[in-house]
């Protein structure tokens, strides 16, 4: 179990590197982030569908990868404690009378029965998280880019 935590902490600490040295600037290093968060919160109801979209999305606009991807394995720690968290916000914003099988593609179906409540608290919840994780990445990024900054200058 030690070797376990010490292995993690090096994963996290390489990783959190790797966000604050990207050469790409502060806003598009948040945004990558928050894509990253929110795709996360979005995979395990949609069985994956949601970090091909992040790739895609992030590769479309030109964000940073890494940070996309630090955002994504960073939520993967977050996810498993928020997941009743998720559904006890689906199960109180659905109505009652919510009928997945009157749904008219037999595909959604399926899916709208297993995780409609986890998917609209992940939604919810991921969205939430992603504003944030955005504000809080954006200002340490630019904190350290002022200090940087000082440093070279002085």
């Amino acid at each position: 179990m030690k070797g376990f935590l010490s292995k993690l902490k090096t994963k996290i600490k390489s990783n959190w590197h790797l966000l604050l040295n990207d050469p790409a600037g502060p806003h598009l290093v948040a945004m990558s982030f928050a894509i990253g968060v929110i795709s996360e919160m979005l995979t395990i109801p949609t069985v994956g569908i949601a970090f091909v979209l992040m790739l895609v999305i992030v590769r479309l606009l030109k964000y940073s990868m890494t940070s996309a991807l630090v955002g994504y394995f960073f939520t993967k720690i977050v996810y498993i404690p928020l997941a009743p968290l998720e559904l006890k916000i689906g199960k109180s914003l659905l109505h009652n009378n919510f009928d997945p099988y009157s749904h008219k593609w037999t595909w959604a179906r399926g899916v709208l029965h297993k995780g409609a409540e986890l998917l609209l608290g992940a939604v919810i919840i991921g969205g939430i998280l992603a504003v944030i994780c955005y504000f809080v990445i954006r200002l340490i990024l630019v904190l350290r880019l002022k200090r940087r900054s000082k440093t070279t200058i002085s």
